[in-house]
């Protein structure tokens, strides 16, 4: 999902990464605490001091985000599903589950662990706020992020999806009505229906005046109102795709092209004629000998001037192990693989030999044709 994140360390084996738009909020935060609230709160207080308290602080509250992620992360793991990263951006932070719960029970402990581990957290910091009484350097940060916790907590386990509570609604429906879908459906709703008061109360704000928290609000109702809606809408998606292989849908009559055509013929006779987006480029066309697959945006990083020059061989990658799957993959799994090595397609091989090939839009054209007939 993010792509563009910074690796930061391992903890129980679970990667931490640091998406670009963390430095935003980062900043934000860091402007609250350094000019308006810290002085407010510490009035006198040396400028070293109060940039040393403020940075701590604003680490503190992220700590406290990953402290939530981990033990969604954490439950996940010993439940059987595998987690390869936690992400913090823009929003707060994100756990990469591999896969989405199988039973009600298991949904509902993982999703009550979040919001369990922030009121944790606020307890923490609310015991340091109650015995640093003489030490106000250490009292009104703990003070604040005690609160900030359970507001985390707190927001957190609103009954809508894919917020914790979201999760913890669908997994009740699920268990009473045992329909997925059903309990998607209403968990979704109610999380846009948030997300949309979440967004109006933030347009009160900014017309009363407040107008920091009303961009800030209007950016959070929105995020959580489209995650429900996507939500739902890959719900669908893995339901229409489950149990299907990938050799139920891999094109397997290949349009094959030889290394030494030019780009220009590629584009005349292949790209405009067949209106594929990739083909595999084999060593010969007698052999057939598999080289890798050239897409379109291969080709339009090249300039036209070398059209005819150049060759499909000398622009296409050689194909990596990542990019081969079994033809009795699930092609939920597959479509996973795609997105975590960020490719277009995968391929079946036969020794030397490419036998098929499976691209995305050739997933979404199966789930179209399916529905027609059902």
């Amino acid at each position: 999902m993010f792509r563009s994140s910074i690796k930061l360390f391992k903890v129980f084996g679970i990667e931490v990464r640091l998406d670009y738009s963390w430095f935003i909020i980062f900043a934000l935060f860091a402007y609250y605490f350094g000019f308006y609230y810290f002085p407010s709160v510490l009035p006198g207080i040396n400028r070293g001091i109060l940039v040393l308290v403020t940075i701590i602080t604003v680490l503190l509250f992220f700590f406290s985000v990953l402290v939530h992620e981990m033990s969604h992360s954490l439950v996940a793991r010993s439940k059987g599903s595998n987690v390869e990263r936690i992400t913090l951006f823009l929003f707060g932070g994100m756990a990469e589950i591999e896969k989405e719960p199988d039973k009600p029970v298991t949904e509902f402990v993982m999703a009550i662990a979040g919001p369990a581990a922030s009121f944790a957290m606020a307890a923490i910091f609310g015991v340091i706020w109650g015995i640093s009484g003489g030490l106000p350097l250490v009292m009104e940060p703990a003070r604040y992020l005690a609160i900030i916790n359970i507001v985390l907590g707190v927001f957190n386990m609103l009954p809508g999806f894919p917020l914790d509570g979201g999760r913890v609604l669908r997994s009740i429906i699920w268990k009473v009505t045992g329909n997925l879908k059903k309990a998607t459906f209403i968990a979704s709703t109610a999380g846009r229906v948030i997300g949309f008061l979440i967004i109006a109360a933030g347009i009160f704000f900014f017309f009363t005046g407040n107008f920091l928290n009303g961009v800030w609000l209007a950016f959070i109702g929105w995020f959580l109102q489209s995650s429900a809606q996507m939500g739902y809408r890959q719900l669908v998606f893995e339901t229409a795709i489950k149990g299907v292989k990938v050799k139920d849908i891999i094109n397997e009559e290949l349009v094959i092209i030889d290394k030494d055509i030019t780009i220009k013929d590629l584009i005349d006779h292949y790209f405009m004629k067949y209106r594929f987006g990739r083909f595999p480029v084999v060593e010969d066309m007698k052999g057939q000998e598999f080289i890798g697959v050239i897409s379109l945006n291969d080709v339009k990083s090249l300039d036209r001037e070398q059209w005819g020059t150049t060759t499909a061989g000398d622009i296409v990658k050689s194909y990596s192990e990542k990019e081969i799957v079994p033809a009795n993959m699930e092609v939920s799994d597959a479509i996973k693989k795609m997105g975590k090595n960020n490719l277009g397609h995968l391929i079946i091989m036969s020794g030397r030999r490419i036998t098929g090939m499976i691209t995305k839009s050739d997933v979404m054209r199966f789930i179209q044709l399916q529905s027609e007939f059902h």
